[in-house]
């Protein structure tokens, strides 16, 4: 191989390797681009994901809506006083009473005009509370102690009790890990891992709340 032959072999062995350090680098740098953006991505996804939210003209599906079965006691009391005034429940596992281990509903239920609570477990009575301070005046609510019903769906909630507006706002994991707040009118309504654990109907008075 003459001078001139092993000059140009080697010229091109040399653009070759600058040329194929140049690419490295190009798909070096095009992996960090596409990694920084999958990050960001999922960065505004879980930002999303954890942000409050409001929806407004939900359509519910009527075939979602579930019903609790209300107890003699609390038939008895609907009979004599119609729907409570304002009520609130609870929902959740009992590992502590000494006579009953399991699924619990919680339910205290008031009348302002007779100033009696009516706390139920169950639903059987358990306690009947004096009222010592009611508000001076309310406006009757939709909602009834039936339309809702243990770890139900937010879909069943929304249908059950005909709820189109709500105000969604996701609580941290250090309060009440995948938990979340709705807000709708006249309600404040709790879930864990999407199923219901808590509801309260909060009380509406003329020109506000």
């Amino acid at each position: 191989m003459d001078s001139q032959s092993y000059i140009l072999s080697q010229t091109s062995r040399h653009s070759k390797r600058k040329i194929s350090i140049v690419l490295f680098f190009i798909l070096l740098a095009a992996a960090v681009v596409l990694s920084f953006l999958i990050f960001l991505l999922i960065s505004i996804n879980s930002a999303y994901q954890n942000s409050a939210k409001l929806a407004e003209g939900i359509v519910t599906n009527p075939a979602a809506a579930d019903y609790y079965d209300l107890s003699t006691d609390q038939a008895k009391l609907i009979n004599q006083y119609g729907y409570p005034d304002s009520f609130t429940i609870t929902f959740y596992i009992d590992e502590f009473d000494p006579y009953f281990s399991g699924e619990v509903r919680d339910e205290t239920w008031r009348y302002y005009d007779e100033l009696l609570e009516y706390d139920f477990y169950n639903g059987v009575l358990m306690y009947t509370v004096p009222i010592d301070d009611p508000p001076a005046q309310w406006i009757p609510l939709p909602y009834m102690p039936e339309q809702f019903t243990a770890y139900a769906s937010l879909d069943t909630i929304l249908a059950s009790a005909e709820i189109n507006d709500i105000f969604e706002l996701p609580l941290e994991d250090e309060l009440v890990k995948n938990g979340k707040l709705f807000y709708a009118p006249g309600l404040t309504f709790g879930t864990v891992r999407d199923r219901l654990v808590y509801v309260e109907t909060v009380l509406m008075v003329e020109g506000g709340e």
